[in-house]
């Protein structure tokens, strides 16, 4: 490991171990797991740029899946999905990571696509489907028994990957659910968390007065208040979540008993690490068979972008040392990938140093991966990323 690649991972947090873990990761191999879900939260005016048009964002998810598995989203017109102002979507810089890795294991999981996914060995879970908008209070239903069969079969999921890859490898866990970070909002609200105006998002302005509108109109709609479900985590993941939440944070827990664990996002990884401290300070019934009594948080770190890290439009930072004071002692180690565009010879490539994009598809994680597995610098890293972009997107348009 370089030291040009450790400065290009920034240290978020002060963990004791946040350097043992990086040491961990590169002595390993990644296993790149990436969970795909819709939610007609995107379709709220003005909560998400993720996709150009309405009809767009329904596909963007098995898109990010398409490309990673093919380099091309063949259920996409443009070949990736882009921000209405034609900044290309963040699967170019996973997708970059994985023509580096080309060892790379990738895996999909589908917690609830609204199309299929032309994926290979796509995994559906049991209780996969799209989530309604939070504006409901049900987006995955009038209770917590489709999050909990989600969570349920990500714990076995996750079990089997820490077994068969536990000695060897680490896991990158990302998600691709456009909208999610409304979503994100509305899972840290239900939990009690004081998350107001402080999750990220795909734009620069960050619309916060809408998403805490559409979690506030969520809860009115079912008589709650912000931290009515503390003590139900699951089904406050239910009321105003998404259905990747409970996904991931199952795969998390069970996972990081083996091996070291990855969460590749920013605020919604965030939301995803809150929800697994809180299941498991309180685990379903009938569900602690599948949990370790011990607490493996310090095995599972996050890892975001410096677009996230450094928005000033929202407080990762501030969201992990809550949850950390709230449902810790976790001591998970926060980084971010160093990344930056401002010298990219592409103009919609650029638009990421003006707050748009920013995170997704597990990007930060994937150039972390990228970074410790060929021995590069963050700048090092743009021009691989330019030529996926050149590939799929300027090959499409000729």
């Amino acid at each position: 490991m370089t030291l040009q690649s450790l400065e290009s991972i920034l240290k978020l947090n002060l963990p004791a171990q946040q350097g043992h873990f990086i040491q961990e990761l590169a002595t390993r191999q990644p296993v790149f797991v990436l969970t795909v879900a819709y939610s007609a939260t995107v379709q709220l005016p003005g909560v998400s740029g993720a996709g150009t048009t309405a009809e767009l964002r329904e596909l963007t998810a098995a898109a990010d899946a398409e490309i990673l598995a093919h380099g091309m989203a063949r259920c996409l017109p443009g070949g990736v999905p882009s921000n209405p102002t034609g900044a290309p979507g963040p699967s170019i810089i996973t997708r970059a990571a994985f023509d580096l890795l080309p060892e790379l294991i990738y895996l999909c999981v589908d917690a609830g696509l609204k199309i299929n996914a032309d994926v290979p060995g796509l995994i559906r879970l049991d209780g996969a489907g799209p989530s309604a908008e939070v504006t409901t209070g049900q987006a995955l239903g009038a209770d917590a028994t489709r999050a909990s069969r989600l969570f349920e079969a990500s714990l076995k999921l996750g079990t089997t990957l820490g077994q068969r890859y536990g000695k060897s490898h680490y896991l990158i866990l990302a998600e691709s659910v456009p909208g999610g970070t409304t979503t994100a909002l509305g899972l840290l609200l239900a939990l009690g968390l004081d998350a107001e105006s402080r999750v990220s998002s795909s734009m620069p302005d960050n619309a916060h007065n809408l998403k805490l509108e559409a979690v506030e109109t969520g809860l009115k709609a079912i008589g709650r208040r912000k931290g009515d479900f503390a003590n139900d985590p699951l089904a406050g993941a239910a009321a105003l979540g998404d259905s990747m939440q409970p996904v991931v944070a199952g795969l998390a827990l069970a996972a990081s008993a083996y091996c070291p664990v990855l969460l590749a996002g920013g605020t919604q990884m965030a939301a995803v690490l809150a929800l697994a401290a809180a299941l498991h300070q309180q685990p379903p019934a009938g569900l602690e068979k599948f949990l370790s009594k011990d607490n493996h948080f310090s095995n599972i770190g996050l890892a975001t972008t410096r677009w996230v890290s450094a928005d000033p439009t929202a407080d990762l930072v501030g969201l992990g040392q809550e949850i950390e004071q709230r449902f810790g002692p976790l001591a998970s180690p926060y980084f971010s990938a160093n990344l930056n565009f401002g010298l990219s010879r592409y103009v919609p490539m650029q638009l990421y140093e003006e707050g748009y994009v920013k995170e997704g598809v597990g990007a930060g994680g994937a150039a972390i991966a990228a970074m410790l597995g060929r021995q590069l610098s963050a700048t090092e890293l743009l021009p691989p990323i330019e030529r996926v972009y050149e590939r799929i997107v300027l090959g499409f348009i000729k």
